[in-house]
């Protein structure tokens, strides 16, 4: 049983920092009669995992004390030296999973040699170990995570709750606030923490590290940020939910998060853009380098500028001579689109003619600037010929998160599919199997055709995945009207749930 319990004065003052180091103690087996903590080592080596791969905290920052390493010495000597050495800019990330209780007037944890016989001289106060020697170091971010029971807490100050309906760039100063503490504990006062056989975790700290992966959208904000209160209210939620669901206990757990901020803060920030979108899926070989945007548009033919209903006709059957009298019929329309981006292009983004080259012919035409290609395509509908299907591309010449503010409001018509081709043939039987295994571990909907040759998986989420064998290409389409930002960040949301698919242990 886990047992811990935090008291008023145990709480201390930390700001903020930027560079990372972190400490990560986990003791699952003990060196006395001590009853055993299940899966606390997996639960340290996938925390260790998230800071290393996902975060990219240099391994050298990272100090993990498991078992017979995590002794009373080394907690008291060792944990106090590496607080010590913290700097102003630094940021100091503590995880623990094991037993702990209140003793003694302070909240103790246990150690490798606890002994049942002497408790007072074989655990450690918190506020000797980590609290004391924070609030007297340089470093001013702190984030605390603790998989124990909580029994008897007292809040320490109220969080704060995130403001809505900013604009980005304010929300992006909004979550960077420069000073927070932040302490998130595995259950609610008086309450126990479980492990999972199933998920051979503790159930608490396996929904923690797959919200801070960034797996689970609920724990999202604006796609890309995981704050303080996105992670706690998500972990509110995902943990009685899975208790409830698929275990057969009958008891409570409640994570419970004492904040202390000047303002809601990112606990980790996704990054968006192209130099880290470059995620697996399903063993593709995907060209991330030749990604770009793209919008379709089916029109009827007669409803086109230029039809006349009294004189032309609908075309009945696909030809060469359908396509180029479609073609005519829409030089007008892209001449006049391509005209207002260029306008556009000088209005919002500032740019002068000569930053600007412009062409247009019969059924088609580009735009080209330092920040970005566009090209519109147009042709006889394959699917159906009295439609035209219209193809807009826009390939980006600059870093997504580099784009001018309202870039998306330079065109009339925006992008709402990612493009990404495929390396090599595609193996349309293993790629069925694999998002069958999506659907089977974590939802969503599979449709499949290998006489046309595609594969289309909509995820839980919302956010759609056509594999085409035909020109060897993956289209992702996330939900709704995004900015290319949002589109990204949606679709890398989704990617890396996908590419976790088959890892219900984390790693």
């Amino acid at each position: 049983m886990k047992i811990l319990r935090f008291g008023v004065e145990e709480i201390m003052d930390v700001i903020a920092s930027q560079q990372t180091y972190a400490v990560i103690i986990a003791v699952e087996n003990y060196q006395f009669n001590i009853s055993q903590v299940h899966y606390a080592e997996n639960d340290a080596r996938a925390f260790y995992s998230w800071l290393i791969n996902d975060m990219g905290v240099p391994i050298e920052n990272v100090k993990m004390w498991i078992n017979q390493d995590a002794t009373a010495t080394a907690l008291r000597q060792e944990l106090s030296y590496e607080i010590r050495n913290l700097q102003e800019d630094n940021r100091f990330i503590f995880y623990y999973a094991g037993h702990g209780f209140y003793a003694d007037g302070s909240n103790r944890i246990t150690t490798w040699d606890t002994h049942t016989a002497n408790l007072s001289g074989t655990t450690v106060a918190l506020k000797d170990i980590l609290f004391d020697p924070l609030h007297n170091s340089e470093c001013n971010k702190s984030l605390i995570f603790i998989d124990a029971c909580a029994s008897h807490i007292q809040e320490q100050f109220p969080s704060r709750d995130l403001l809505s309906e900013m604009s980005n760039n304010e929300f992006v100063d909004f979550v960077r606030s420069s000073n927070y503490q932040a302490m998130f504990l595995s259950c609610s006062p008086g309450e126990k923490s479980y492990p999972s056989n199933i998920l051979q975790h503790g159930i608490w700290t396996y929904h923690l590290i797959k919200a801070l992966k960034g797996d689970v959208r609920e724990a999202l904000v604006r796609d890309q940020y995981i704050t303080d209160t996105s992670l706690q209210n998500y972990l509110r939620q995902a943990v009685p939910e899975f208790i409830r669901s698929r275990t057969t206990l009958r008891a409570n757990q409640t994570p419970w998060a004492q904040i202390s901020s000047s303002n809601t803060f990112a606990v980790c920030d996704l990054g968006i853009d192209e130099q880290n979108f470059d995620l697996p899926l399903m063993g593709i070989d995907l060209a991330y380098e030749d990604m770009m945007f793209r919008q379709n548009e089916a029109q009827n033919v007669r409803n086109l500028p230029g039809f006349n209903r009294s004189t032309h006709r609908e075309p009945e059957y696909h030809s060469g001579n359908a396509n180029n009298f479609i073609n005519r019929l829409m030089t007008t329309p892209i001449s006049e689109e391509i005209n207002t981006i260029y306008e556009r292009c000088k209005d919002i983004l500032g740019l002068r003619r000569r930053d600007i080259t412009k062409s247009v012919q019969d059924g088609g035409g580009s735009l080209d600037s330092s920040l970005f290609r566009f090209t519109i395509d147009s042709l006889q509908n394959p699917d159906n010929p009295k439609q035209v299907m219209i193809i807009r591309t826009l390939i980006l010449l600059t870093d997504a998160n580099e784009l001018p503010e309202n870039f998306e409001r330079v065109f009339p018509i925006r992008p709402d599919e990612i493009v990404i081709p495929i390396n090599g043939e595609i193996d349309f039987d293993l790629m069925v199997e694999k998002f069958e295994d999506a659907e089977d571990e974590i939802g969503g909907n599979l449709v499949e055709d290998d006489i046309r040759g595609y594969i289309e998986y909509q995820a839980p989420d919302g956010v759609k995945f056509t594999i085409l064998t035909a020109t060897n290409e993956l289209i992702i389409k996330p939900r709704g009207t995004r900015t290319i930002m949002e589109m990204l960040s949606s679709a890398k949301t989704s990617l890396i749930a996908l590419s976790h698919v088959n890892q219900l242990e984390l790693e």
